[in-house]
């Protein structure tokens, strides 16, 4: 029984460091694109929570490989470091490193990125014959 509580607990960090990363990266991603063409001539039905998320889709496995990291290293002792530390680590890093990613990533590949959520939109709704 413990073992299937510490594999929720993994699935719960898993969830919580994505949230983590889209609620810290996208403000900035937005910041970024608000003003370019294929933000404001972006087709409708397209959501821009969407569009964001697409975005910033690779800080956030990278944010959820570091809390997976850090819950593998407090769940193995913690490396000699206290909970609270584990913690400010696991929430902490990722107060640096996304929006800085965010703001180092090309915003001229987001066209493509806008046109692939285009495309893969009108696929899904398109009814079956």
């Amino acid at each position: 029984m413990e073992a299937l509580r510490t594999l929720g607990q993994f699935a719960m960090l898993v969830i919580w460091m994505g949230g983590w990363a889209q609620l810290l990266g996208m403000p900035v991603a937005w910041l970024r694109l608000r003003r370019t063409a294929a933000w404001e001539n972006r087709p409708d039905g397209l959501r821009r929570v969407d569009l964001l998320a697409r975005f910033i889709s690779g800080v956030t496995a990278v944010t959820v490989v570091w809390g997976l990291a850090v819950g593998i290293v407090a769940a193995f002792g913690g490396g000699g470091f206290s909970g609270g530390a584990l913690y400010l680590v696991l929430f902490g890093a990722p107060v640096i490193f996304v929006p800085w990613w965010v703001l180092q990533q090309d915003i001229d590949g987001f066209p493509r990125m806008v046109e692939e959520a285009r495309l893969a939109r009108e696929r899904g709704s398109r009814p079956t014959d």
